[in-house]
């Protein structure tokens, strides 16, 4: 029971250090800045927004963003949680038996048709100039359909 208690106390002591040093440096800071230890000399360069390299067009607010840019994010969570899986399985291959490996084989059997439904369904694809070009011409030959 004593070392189950000690395991929870590493955790907690894990936790508040997770904590505490972070909020010390923030708070450090802040007073650096307060009592003039740390430099500020802000101009209109410092303070102008900037992201990936490029300057800003036109006037920074919060707008709305391309979806290409989560479905990406999305593919890279999923596929990045796959290796998180594979991980253990992996420095314990000879241990587990042929049941686990199975079972593996399975979960990739999954991971691999939704990449080729991704990849199919063009998820995949950053331009999609093509999918535009093609739809465009659905509703065109559509739009012929109907005026004859």
């Amino acid at each position: 029971m004593e070392d189950y208690l000690r395991q929870y106390g590493l955790l907690l002591f894990l936790g508040a250090a997770a904590v505490v040093v972070p909020t010390s440096v923030l708070m450090l800071s802040a007073m650096a800045g307060k009592l003039g230890i740390r430099p500020t000399r802000p101009n209109p360069i410092k303070l102008d927004p900037f992201e990936c390299g490029m300057e800003t067009i036109g006037e920074p607010r919060w707008e709305r963003f391309n979806v290409r840019y989560y479905r990406y994010a999305l593919l890279f969570v999923l596929f990045d949680v796959e290796v998180v899986f594979l991980f253990p399985w992996a420095t314990r291959l000879n241990a587990l038996g042929w049941a686990a490996f199975g079972a593996v084989g399975f979960f990739l059997l999954l991971m691999v048709a939704g990449w080729a439904y991704e990849w199919r369904r063009g998820g995949m694809d950053w331009d999609e100039s093509g999918v535009q070009h093609q739809f465009a011409a659905e509703t065109s030959d559509e739009r012929e359909a109907v005026a004859a």
